[in-house]
């Protein structure tokens, strides 16, 4: 069971000094769907979140053009108006402003801010269809790199799209998955659930 600690850091912008709780470990008992875990823990984990501009501490020392970019982010209109989202959201805007945000990275990011963001519709769908872009983008090199993982992120990507309402988005991305052949243990019958709860027109959350 994850245990609640008070975590120092440091922003990388402005060296604001400030603490963010978090835990040293967790255990994972399985997941929904979308690949969001359920655990001893809140998931996705908490991002430390710099009090004066809101930047994440989580990149260490940056160099220094990276240091300019970030100061450019924060200063920018684009940040502001980024205030009230969601704490994975804006780590994909800050990597994206570094140069950090490679494609399976800001798949990661977007895929971890849908699930910050459920339960608020608008925001939701907002949120997957960039998630579902930036997965095209990158969707061949992810899968050349690892098929199997490549499989299973569709699939999370799918109900992120059939949560959203969107069933047939949803029924496309699992039409072309069945028709690239990849022989993954376990995926048959995660796609079978899924074009299930697509018929009967269910946007909830499922766990696996």
């Amino acid at each position: 069971m994850g245990m609640p600690i008070s975590v120092d850091a440091t922003c990388p912008v402005d060296g604001t000094r400030f603490t963010y709780g978090t835990t040293p470990s967790y255990s994972i008992f399985g997941r929904a769907l979308d690949g969001r875990p359920y655990g001893s823990w809140t998931f996705p984990l908490a991002l430390p979140e710099c009090p004066s501009c809101g930047f994440l501490a989580v990149f260490g020392e940056l160099k220094p053009e990276e240091r300019a970019c970030a100061q450019a982010l924060v200063e920018s209109e684009d940040w502001a108006a980024a205030a009230d989202e969601t704490s994975y959201w804006r780590l994909n805007l800050a990597e994206t402003a570094i140069g950090r945000a490679t494609g399976p990275r800001r798949v990661d990011r977007l895929l971890n801010a849908t699930w910050q963001a459920y339960g608020d519709p608008v925001r939701y769908g907002r949120y997957v269809e960039a998630l579902s872009a930036a997965l095209e983008d990158t969707s061949g090199a992810m899968r050349a790199e690892d098929a199997a993982s490549w499989v299973f992120l569709q699939t999370f990507v799918a109900n992120a799209e059939r949560q959203a309402g969107d069933f047939k988005a949803a029924g496309a991305r699992l039409d072309r998955l069945e028709a690239s052949s990849l022989d993954v243990e376990g995926a048959p019958e995660i796609i079978a659930r899924t074009r299930e709860l697509i018929a009967d027109g269910n946007r909830q959350q499922v766990r696996i």
